[in-house]
């Protein structure tokens, strides 16, 4: 859910995305990407343009419906975007994890473009932020803040997402599901998995269910 809650907020609340708009996406590894994308198609209407390192992640994205460019080359990046949306730039983009690709996608931001800090990237330092233009805005989102800063958005944000839910407008992707018995497997497995969710099933306390195929 707060994977969800942040997608939502960044798009929704801080960058109001358009219908159709293209907008870049660092996908490589982490869970908010997927929840981001599957947003983007199915509430918003956009055209998430999904960064990815491997042919397995680029799978993941491409069946969620975003478009996806492996290759992050700074010369091979702008004319990808070209053919994807008709110009070199775009207004936002969602970091998600920082590393060594940034100072280069960063430039396929147009003027005024926003960063949205997402997941682990809200939690470490950007050097680079430092020597970039000064004609961007760079933001975080945080599920946690909400629920002590702002608790009405907060509720709100998530009867939404329950609401887009029960309307299979999105998908959450499972990759594990666990009885309760199985608790101490399902960390591991979550934390050598950076796929998708993993739940723990109360009932069937020794259910082992992996939706994952390796």
């Amino acid at each position: 859910m707060d994977d969800y809650f942040s997608a939502l907020l960044a798009m929704g609340r801080r960058a109001r995305i358009q219908r159709n708009e293209c907008f870049l996406i660092n996908a490589k590894h982490s869970r908010s990407a997927l929840a981001v994308i599957d947003l983007a198609i199915g509430v918003f209407g956009a055209k998430p343009i999904a960064l990815c390192k491997d042919s397995r992640r680029a799978k993941l994205c491409a069946d969620l419906g975003a478009e996806v460019l492996c290759d992050r080359n700074e010369e091979c990046l702008p004319n990808k975007l070209r053919e994807l949306t008709g110009k070199e730039e775009v207004r936002l983009m969602i970091e998600t994890e920082d590393g060594p690709y940034f100072r280069s996608v960063v430039k396929s931001l147009e003027h005024d473009g926003l960063i949205a800090l997402l997941d682990d990237a809200r939690n470490k330092r950007h050097p680079d932020f430092y020597l970039m233009s000064p004609n961007y805005t760079v933001f975080a989102v945080a599920a946690e803040h909400y629920k002590v800063a702002d608790p009405l958005i907060y509720r709100e944000t998530m009867q939404h997402l329950l609401d887009y839910h029960s309307e299979c407008a999105i998908r959450p992707r499972i990759s594990a599901i666990f009885g309760l018995h199985r608790i101490n497997d399902a960390f591991d497995y979550y934390t050598t998995v950076p796929s998708g969710n993993v739940l723990i099933d109360m009932k069937d306390l020794d259910r082992l269910t992996v939706c994952d195929k390796f």
